[in-house]
């Protein structure tokens, strides 16, 4: 049973951590595109500051959950 345990934990590390490598990227475009002044004034400034937060948040939690992962992972192999 710990054996099925720590091969389903597996999978979903490993699901966590591809899932994180394929949205880690989502918002360079914008954040490309407004640090290139596609968008300017007053709008324009809130909007950056506000995709770029975004960009911050969204690594922070697509980070946490693969460090989350990776330490259930690694509480179930120091089990006997």
């Amino acid at each position: 049973m710990a054996d099925l345990d720590r091969q389903a934990m597996q999978a979903a590390a490993e699901r966590i951590q591809r899932l994180s490598d394929e949205h880690w990227w989502a918002l360079d475009p914008s954040c490309r595109l407004m640090d290139d002044d596609a968008w300017v004034g007053s709008t324009g400034t809130r909007f950056d500051t506000q995709v770029h937060a975004d960009q911050r948040e969204l690594r922070d939690m697509l980070a946490k959950a693969v460090q989350s992962a990776n330490q259930k992972l690694g509480s179930l192999q120091d089990r006997p």
